[in-house]
Order: structure tokens, then C-alpha cells, then sequence
């Protein structure tokens, strides 16, 4: 990690992803609907691609890593609900997760590209796992700059409930065969290994999932607390309930309005 060329694609995609998103932007909604659905159908290729890599290479499936069950793996299965979903919930909920949970995770696995350290950056794992981080950081971002995610209060929870349902089998299949998945092991071979085997898994992984929630609504929910405790607080002079903010509460105000689709 961190050698030319991995420190020249982090700086590239410090370029890219501004530049698309202020494009996108002038352009309007349409624009931006069919870009995230391009988005959504080209990264439904990655797996794909490695499962195609790994058979060719060692003649068979190594089940312990290469199942779609990595928090990353998220963006590529929400990814065309986010894009495609006609129910609101569905695609709010979907793009709630992936502007959140896979936006970090895009960022954290461009940074901590682990892959850099087994293989050459010219061949084919490392670049695909580059290039599938861009594009999630990319598409998270243009959700947020083009409006085409409007943030509702209820997103501070239901950004979590994907991560909650995929994280069933992960812990399933730890028991049972001890992988990885979701870090369910400690993170093995990852930065996060050291803070694992400083404490029990269990206590691990509610403190990396309660503090990446934590660091969510700190980040990205914050105003929706402030709005809380200002009505809290108009309601105590007042004495009278308060309604929330029009803006917030107004039904219309959700990523398929917004977004024109």
C-alpha cells in the first residue's frame, strides 16, 4: 500500500469525483438517473469477474473469502434498488446505505487497499478492487451533491438495516467455519486485527458497529438531532407540541421526488 501508483489513484479519484459531481449537477436529474443506473449494472460485473479470475487461476472457489458477504458488498446489491427501485422506501432505504455505510467503506478500502500487499498493483485483484471503490465513492457522492438522496429523519436507522440482514449469515457461517465475513473473525489480515484481538469478538463487534452507527449519525445525521433538541426546547418555553420543520417532514421530499424518476 501507499506506493506511486496507489497514492496517484487516490489523487486522481480526489479529481474525479468532484468534476462528475459538478457536471452532473448542471446537467440536471435525468442526467443523473442515468448515470447511477449505469453505475448499477456495470458494478454487477465485479464479482462476476473475480469468481471468472479465481476459476481460471486455482481451479476452484475458495468459500471462505469469495462469497458477496463483505460490507462492500453492499453497494453492488443496493445498488440497483438505489437506482432502478419504483417503492420509495425501497429506494430510500437503499440509498441511505449506500451514501452512509458504503460511502466510508469506499473511502476506508481506497485508502487500505489490502490487496497491494499480497499482489503486484498491475494485475487484476488490486485494480479491480480500485476500481470497485471508486465508483462507490463516486456514486454515493453524486447521490449527495445532485439531491438525488434527500436525507429523511427515519435514515438514521434504516441506513443500518441492510448491514443488519447480511450480517445474520455472516455470523451464521463464522460459527460454523470461522470466515470472515463482516469482520465476524476480527478482521484478519486488515487494520482492524489488532483492535480484535484486544477484546472479546462479541465486545469487537459492538464497538465497530455501534461506532461506525455512532460515526454515521455524527457525520451525516447530526441536523436532524439539532432540529430534536430546538422543538424540545420550543415545546418546554411554549408549552405546546410543535411540528417538525416543513422541509423535513414534507412527504414529497424523498430521492424519487428529488431526483425526477
Amino acid at each position: 500500500m501507499f506506493g506511486t501508483a496507489h497514492i496517484a489513484v487516490l489523487i486522481g479519484t480526489l479529481i474525479l469525483v468532484p468534476a462528475v459531481c459538478m457536471a452532473l449537477k448542471k446537467t440536471g436529474r435525468d442526467a443523473t438517473s442515468r448515470f447511477l443506473k449505469c453505475c448499477a449494472v456495470i458494478i454487477l460485473f465485479f464479482d462476476p469477474a473475480y469468481w471468472l479470475w479465481e476459476a481460471v487461476n486455482f481451479r476452484h472457489f475458495n468459500f471462505s473469502t469469495t462469497l458477496p458477504l463483505y460490507i462492500c458488498s453492499l453497494f453492488w446489491i443496493l445498488m440497483p434498488f438505489a437506482a432502478f427501485a419504483r417503492r420509495d422506501k425501497v429506494r430510500q432505504t437503499a440509498c441511505a446505505c449506500i451514501c452512509t455505510v458504503c460511502l466510508m467503506g469506499g473511502i476506508l478500502g481506497l485508502v487500505f487497499c489490502v490487496y497491494l500487499n499480497r499482489y503486484p498493483f498491475f494485475s487484476f485483484v488490486p485494480l479491480r478492487s480500485l476500481a470497485y471503490h471508486v465508483i462507490m465513492v463516486l456514486s454515493a457522492a453524486v447521490m449527495w451533491t445532485t439531491g438525488y438522496y434527500r436525507p429523511q429523519p427515519q435514515d438514521r436507522y434504516r441506513c443500518f438495516i441492510p448491514v443488519g440482514i447480511l450480517l445474520m449469515p455472516c455470523l451464521v457461517l463464522n460459527k460454523l467455519y470461522g470466515w470472515d465475513y463482516f469482520y465476524t473473525a476480527g478482521g484478519v489480515g486488515t487494520p482492524l486485527a489488532r483492535m480484535s484481538a484486544a477484546m472479546p469478538k462479541g465486545v469487537f463487534l459492538l464497538v465497530l458497529y455501534g461506532g461506525l452507527l455512532l460515526i454515521i449519525q455524527v457525520i451525516f445525521y447530526y441536523r436532524f438531532y439539532l432540529i430534536s433538541l430546538e422543538n424540545a426546547e420550543k415545546r418546554r418555553i411554549s408549552g405546546q407540541p410543535l411540528r417538525a420543520p416543513r422541509d423535513l417532514e414534507k412527504p414529497g421530499l424523498t430521492s424519487n421526488s428529488q431526483s425526477g424518476i
